[in-house]
């Protein structure tokens, strides 16, 4: 038997976290352990799902995405910028983009793309990135530039 450490996909584990908590939510609200056993389950394997899902070329990702992204935060519930900069939050910019925006702030742009804000207004000065007309960048440039230029984990 061997004891080498088991290695956790960041990207799998992170969706599995956010379902965690609607797990639990769903745990307090219900009392329902064995409930919400049964829904940790199912979510474990959704969050698997969803992992494969973002790093492939399929063209359905995109739903599935925005599927995620709108149920991780709901209504007018903002995506924090510095989310960008998590293994999931670079796996959604280098997948579809923002999916919910146009266009991006310069500092949402930076944290999308792991760099500074004023990094950023070079690469839409120098035309690497398109500026939007009501400001930032756009949603899709950002995530075209991640696609021609993967990061290294």
């Amino acid at each position: 038997m061997s004891d080498a450490p088991v290695e956790i996909d960041p990207l799998d584990h992170q969706i599995y976290q956010e379902f965690e908590l609607l797990a639990w939510r769903l745990e307090l609200l219900t009392g329902d352990q064995e409930l919400a056993d049964a829904v940790r389950s199912s979510l474990s394997r959704a969050s698997a799902r969803y992992a494969a899902q973002l790093r492939s070329d399929d063209d359905t990702v995109a739903g599935a995405v925005l599927d995620l992204v709108t149920n991780l935060y709901p209504g007018d519930t903002p995506i924090p910028d510095d989310w960008w900069a998590t293994p999931l939050g670079r796996a959604v910019a280098a997948s579809t983009g923002h999916p919910t925006a146009e266009s991006v702030t310069y500092s949402v742009a930076g944290a999308m793309l792991g760099i500074d804000a004023d990094a950023v207004q070079l690469l839409a000065r120098t035309a690497q990135l398109d500026g939007h007309p009501d400001g930032g960048v756009t949603s899709v440039s950002v995530q075209q530039y991640l696609q021609a230029h993967p990061r290294r984990p």
